[in-house]
């Protein structure tokens, strides 16, 4: 198997999500591994050619991913701040969002691990207005490679959401009519566990999500990640752990609902079973880039024994990744991404860029063989 079996477009309960959950459980159904399947409903979502058009001009725009429908005429009004959002007492038209409301996108609406003070009150400010649409203007992520890139991505806002870079050849004082070709549709997929007993119950956790974005083969983001999970499962096959060891492909991390992740914490409370220390991989092995390894809740002391047996390059703490659930519950974790993640590789993210050209496969192999050290030395430090 190589990683490029993963590198394909494949968002959460998607066909080709279906796909790489199948080759998980053929590969590892050759190891001595059991197998836990957790089920989940989630939601897939469909977009066509969306645009605005006034008179004879035609802007094409993109629909927010999981946004609603959104087909007529109607007036704009072009909102700048949140100053200017709390002044509007309801508004049958479209409002375009510009200047510091796209400066960054927002949480999900009431996303389970992190809803921040301020993004609720866009959210409830545009629920007492009710527009008929949203549409947003930016240009580069600072988060992907996308440019422009959706202010909003949520399942739970019933508000039409599109955006764009511009809409300079639009008159603002005369009706648009716009087309945001949209829709979401109720699935089911799963979140799978491959489990090898310790003498302790204690979990060493090893993640990577499987997911992928829409519209990009994912291939750093994190075709790379799910592929060493796997290199690293077939060395750690035939040998015994102090702890006990769980390998999960996080399914849904690059969705707005998370069902993997919560699928996996009911599975640890119903359980209670206890993390004893987590290692998680993201956007590993781009060329040019070594990997680095960031540190949470370690003691320094045990922290500077791992860099130094291993001539690890440590990396600052980042929170974008399947392991944050884990620091913010005071578990040791360790968070493995590319070396210049967050200078070059995060702007190939999120888009069609994400190419299995991209990726250092050297790299990938050592880093398996690496990890599998580390767990060993894990085991005695902590």
């Amino acid at each position: 198997m190589n990683y490029k079996d993963f590198s394909i477009e494949r968002p959460v309960g998607s066909n080709n999500n279906t796909k790489i959950l199948k080759i998980l459980k053929n590969e590892f159904n050759k190891l001595n591994y059991d197998l836990i399947s957790l089920p989940f409903e989630c939601m897939l979502w469909e977009y066509y050619e969306s645009y605005i058009k006034q008179n004879n001009d035609k802007i094409h725009i993109f629909p927010s991913p999981f946004s609603q429908e959104c087909c007529g005429e109607y007036e704009l009004k072009v909102v700048s701040n949140r100053k200017e959002l709390k002044i509007i007492n309801g508004f049958d038209g479209i409002l375009i969002f510009e200047d510091e409301l796209t400066k960054n996108s927002l949480m999900p609406k009431n996303y389970p691990f992190y809803f921040p003070d301020e993004d609720k009150e866009i959210y409830d400010l545009l629920e007492n207005i009710n527009p008929k649409a949203i549409v947003t203007l930016s240009n580069q992520d600072p988060s992907s490679g996308l440019n422009p890139f959706p202010i909003f991505e949520d399942v739970n806002l019933k508000i039409p959401t599109a955006y764009t870079s511009n809409i300079d050849d639009l008159d603002i004082n005369t009706e648009v009519f716009l087309k945001i070709n949209s829709s979401v549709k109720k699935t089911s997929s799963e979140q799978l566990i491959f489990r090898k007993n310790g003498k302790k119950e204690e979990i060493i956790l090893i993640t990577a999500h499987m997911d992928s974005k829409y519209g990009t083969p994912g291939a750093i983001d994190n075709a790379t990640g799910l592929y060493v999970l796997y290199l690293l499962a077939t060395l750690m096959d035939s040998k015994e752990y102090e702890y006990t060891i769980e390998f999960v492909p996080f399914n849904g991390e690059e969705s707005p609902e998370a069902p993997g992740e919560l699928e996996y914490l009911k599975y640890l409370q119903t359980n209670n079973y206890k993390i004893k220390a987590m290692i998680n991989m993201d956007a590993l092995c781009h060329i040019g880039s070594k990997n680095m390894f960031s540190f949470f809740n370690f003691d320094e002391d045990k922290k500077a024994i791992l860099i130094n047996d291993f001539d690890l390059m440590e990396g600052g703490p980042w929170y974008s990744g399947d392991h944050t659930i884990f620091v913010f519950q005071n578990i040791p974790c360790i968070a493995i991404t590319s070396s210049d993640m967050f200078e070059n590789t995060i702007f190939l993210t999120h888009t069609k860029k994400d190419t299995a050209d991209i990726v250092d496969i050297e790299l990938l192999d050592c880093l398996s063989e690496t990890i599998e050290s580390l767990i060993l030395k894990i085991q005695m430090v902590l």
